[in-house]
């Protein structure tokens, strides 16, 4: 059979939140074709278990006590598999919709594997002229009917509409081809449920292999989560580890993000609170040590080693070093002290009023003394810290950087400050802000994924100063 001709199920869902692992769906929509005309319709707001959040009201208009009253899940799912039931699932963003509504029926117990059509993908495919391809940009610039927008049904219809006007503009062989191109099912291990890859999303984001148990195996992050993830299944898999991890993996999940930098950072996060068995380089300690530079009222280089917990974006310009533990930290020192005839008491390694000891020893120039001049003893405290030091923070104050994907709503950003994350910024479609503040301290991870994303001239435009007064209102949020 074409394709052209299988049942299709043009479907929406609004929900409380954006991921299905913690949110619930709050209204579904359904428009069911058959040889090119509407056979059934389905539409019920669903009672979430819990309040509608404010920002979703002002998406929607869905109000927490218009769903008093409403169906929960179970008592909808029997009538709304029925209406999906043998038909291709096609939404906008399709593993969205998708993801959410898999949740509701694992909840119950009850496998979901419909094959999946995405109108963005193909709006992507057949009108390339165009740069964005949002719902509300199709509806725009096709002249689509949509009387609510936001709202289950309506925009379930609106995907309807979409699809006709394909096939008049284009040939059969045409959208044949683009719907043929979703639909072609890839190489995966037998082992996985096919329906869990479909559901990667294919911009940036967070995938992560799993046991039966949902023991996590491997943390990746792509631009491009869904071409990624095959990769690690191709027949010529290129290394041992590749080809074990392909044999372990029996469930699959990933978190899309609005950007690279974004996808980074909680990949990183991830890593440390997961600990894959896979993962081997970004599992540090979730505390470091760090070395912070200063100066004796005598104007000799001096230390203090701290906790990263107790360092303050403003104390960030004087970091020299950083360590996972305080043992290491001291080791370090150590060496450096022998090295370039540094003052153990200059360096916290000994506590003492007099002269420290290795000055007695002829390995000290006097520092500790006062009989060194402070210039030549500080151009070696430099030189041992040279390749060490944190680079210094690029900009005159805090900035934000802002990451935003057609795929995800709203725009994600990220308050920095001498390397350290201040807060994280979710702005919706509706201009709702949502801001989180982050425990100030430095991290190692995040120094070099953020340093290595600032230094791109490609992102250039993605950085904007903070104004004053703005990062107070932002922490406080």
């Amino acid at each position: 059979m074409s394709v052209l001709h299988q049942p299709l199920a043009f479907v929406d869902i609004e929900t409380t939140g954006g991921s299905h692992f913690n949110s619930r769906v709050l209204e579904v929509g359904v428009v069911r074709v058959e040889q090119s005309r509407i056979v059934a319709t389905y539409k019920t707001l669903i009672h979430p278990d819990g309040p509608v959040p404010p920002f979703i009201t002002g998406l929607t208009g869905i109000k927490t006590e218009d769903v008093e009253d409403a169906p929960r899940f179970a008592a909808i799912a029997e009538d709304l598999a029925e209406i999906l039931e043998g038909a291709v699932f096609v939404a906008h963003n399709v593993r969205f919709d998708y993801s959410f509504l898999k949740m509701e029926f694992e909840r119950l117990g009850v496998p979901f594997r419909p094959q999946l059509l995405c109108t963005v993908r193909l709006s992507r495919r057949l009108f390339p002229q165009f740069r964005t391809h949002k719902l509300q940009d199709i509806i725009t610039r096709h002249g689509l009917e949509a009387p609510a927008r936001h709202r289950a049904y309506n925009d379930a219809h609106c995907l309807w509409q979409f699809y006709q006007l394909m096939l008049q503009e284009f040939d059969l062989d045409t959208v044949e081809e683009a719907v043929k191109l979703q639909l072609k099912a890839p190489s995966i291990p037998s082992q996985l449920d096919r329906s869990q890859v479909e559901a990667l999303p294919e911009g940036p984001g967070v995938y992560i292999f799993e046991t039966d148990d949902g023991t996590p195996l491997y943390v990746g992050k792509s631009v491009t989560v869904k071409k990624r993830v095959m990769s690690h299944f191709a027949s010529d898999y290129g290394s041992g580890s590749e080809l074990k991890l392909a044999q372990q993996v029996k469930r699959l999940r990933a978190i899309p993000t609005a950007g690279e930098l974004s996808a980074l950072l909680l990949e990183s996060e991830m890593v440390k609170d997961l600990q894959p068995s896979y993962n081997r380089m970004l599992r540090r300690h979730k505390l470091m040590t760090l070395v912070v530079g200063s100066e004796t009222p005598d104007g000799y280089a001096t230390i203090s080693v701290r906790d990263a917990r107790e360092i303050s974006p403003e104390e960030g310009v004087g970091l020299l070093a950083v360590y996972t533990t305080q043992t290491r930290a001291r080791q370090s020192l150590h060496a450096a002290a022998m090295r370039y005839r540094l003052c153990p008491k200059l360096l916290g390694l000994e506590k003492t009023q007099r002269a420290c000891f290795q000055s007695q020893l002829g390995k000290c120039d006097g520092a500790c003394e006062g009989t060194e001049p402070p210039a030549s003893y500080n151009e070696r405290f430099r030189a041992a810290f040279e390749r060490q030091r944190v680079a210094a923070w690029p900009y005159p104050g805090p900035v934000l950087i802002k990451e935003q994907h057609p795929a995800v709503e709203g725009m994600t950003g990220y308050i920095v400050d001498q390397w350290c994350l201040v807060a994280r910024l979710r702005e919706y479609e509706d201009g709702t802000v949502e801001s989180t503040p982050e425990a100030q301290r430095f991290d190692l991870d995040r120094y070099k994924i953020i340093k290595q994303f600032l230094e791109n001239p490609r992102h250039s435009r993605q950085v904007v100063p903070v104004p004053d007064g703005q990062l107070t209102v932002w922490q406080a949020a």
